[in-house]
């Protein structure tokens, strides 16, 4: 039985959620900037329209006549994850199951759905009525086909495209380059070019065999794919992460030992809180230092240490501990440093971790990360820390055209009233 997969995308979603909350951004050029403001990570229809490079770095695009009436803002992840809850459980209503496979995507499926494409276009609407943000989706028998299918769909600015039937599968096949194909990188890309495969549609054509010698099984399966045969089965429980980190560049070098503590400090902070909310343990920390690589002038080092934790945890007191204890066996006195970050490693389930003589299970503690948590929950982050850490992080991200926080924050709400 042929599977009926969808695959749900918001469009232009970072810019999509400054727009949905300040109604004075609504057709005008806007783009969102990464950490620090450094260069751009998402633009509007109209920004994309002006052809700005994604990646443009912001001091090149502000110098930029051409670009002077660009609406510009800060990244808003706090703002931006809300929304992605907003949109997928919206979405989650109306179908019988979805897997998310990133802040702004999700698959859908559609088996056993009566009029899929009409249900599809339908639920674009409802999801825009609900959440205010566009979203466009592909249907097909195979994710790959699905997600080639979302593209067409974004391209003619309609809900929902079906590549179900073989005519107009065949039609988007040939109208799609290679380097858009799902899973195709840029090396592959240059060597498929090389034998000829310019499309798609010349990909599904091509000789399995060769397709496997070339790329592997992903070649293959690629290639199964395009052809309608399945080999990406629906994941209804997403597969636990592998690795967690967290890691930022600053806005100013870092000279002192002091200042790198508070940095790692925050960082394994936040790191532990992310664990937990997953229900997931680390055994080991990662933790590491770089110098300003664009000032090649300075002093240069950058190192990095993992630290074994004394069994599978969660605990920040733990976790920190590692995490200082590391910083102190690389950080190089008279460097300034410019990034930082940690990254916790072999996690799972707290259920099925792997225990060992230094496996400890103290509930005090579990009730007292948990309370934290809690606090942090209601109060914003940084309400109640392990240890003492300054209450002002001017030195975490520059964010100087950050909107406010909307749905998540009580005192940034909008507000009505009656005239």
């Amino acid at each position: 039985m042929t599977h009926l997969f969808g695959l749900a995308d918001c469009n232009n979603f970072y810019a999509s959620c400054e727009q949905v909350f300040q109604p004075d951004l609504r057709g005008k050029p806007t783009v969102v900037l990464s950490n620090n403001d450094g260069c751009v990570i998402a633009l509007s229809k109209e920004a994309k329209a002006l052809k700005i490079p994604f990646g443009m770095p912001y001091f090149k695009m502000k110098a930029a006549p051409e670009y002077r009436h660009v609406q510009v803002r800060s990244a808003n992840f706090t703002l931006y994850g809300d929304m992605s809850n907003r949109v997928m459980d919206t979405i989650a209503l109306n179908v019988p199951d979805t897997e998310i496979y990133s802040i702004d995507e999700c698959f859908i499926d559609y088996n056993g759905v009566p009029n899929a494409e009409t249900h599809a276009k339908q639920l674009s609407e409802t999801v825009r009525q609900w959440t205010g943000i566009a979203i466009c989706i592909g249907l097909g028998p195979t994710k790959t086909l699905a997600k080639m299918a979302n593209r067409k769909a974004k391209r003619e600015a309609c809900g929902a495209v079906d590549v179900t039937d073989m005519d107009i599968r065949n039609y988007i096949l040939k109208e799609t380059e290679i380097g858009d194909v799902w899973g195709v990188g840029r090396r592959w890309k240059a060597r498929l070019l090389l034998q000829g495969i310019n499309t798609a549609y010349d990909f599904s054509r091509m000789d399995r065999r060769l397709a496997r010698d070339m790329m592997g099984v992903v070649g293959l399966r690629t290639v199964d794919e395009l052809n309608g045969i399945s080999c990406q089965d629906f994941e209804l429980i997403t597969p636990d992460k592998q690795n967690l980190s967290i890691s930022r560049s600053f806005g100013d070098t870092i000279h002192t030992l002091d200042g790198m503590k508070e940095r790692i400090h925050y960082f394994s902070t936040r790191a532990t809180e992310k664990l937990r909310s997953g229900g997931l343990v680390a055994s080991a920390i990662t933790v590491f230092v770089k110098g300003n690589r664009f000032r090649p002038e300075l002093p240069q080092h950058s190192n990095s240490v993992t630290v074994s934790l004394d069994g599978s945890t969660s605990d920040t007191g733990e976790i920190l501990n590692a995490a200082l204890y590391g910083l102190n066996k690389i950080y190089r006195p008279g460097i300034p440093y410019k990034k930082a970050g940690v990254l916790l490693l072999d996690l799972h389930q707290k259920e099925q971790a792997p225990s060992n003589l230094f496996t400890k299970n103290n509930p005090q503690r579990e009730k007292l990360m948990h309370t934290m948590d809690g606090l942090n929950s209601k109060f914003g982050p940084g309400a109640v820390s392990y240890g003492h850490i300054p209450q002002s992080r001017t030195w975490y991200m520059s964010q100087k055209m950050l909107s406010n926080r909307f749905t998540t924050h009580w005192r940034e709400l909008l507000v009505s009233k009656s005239l």
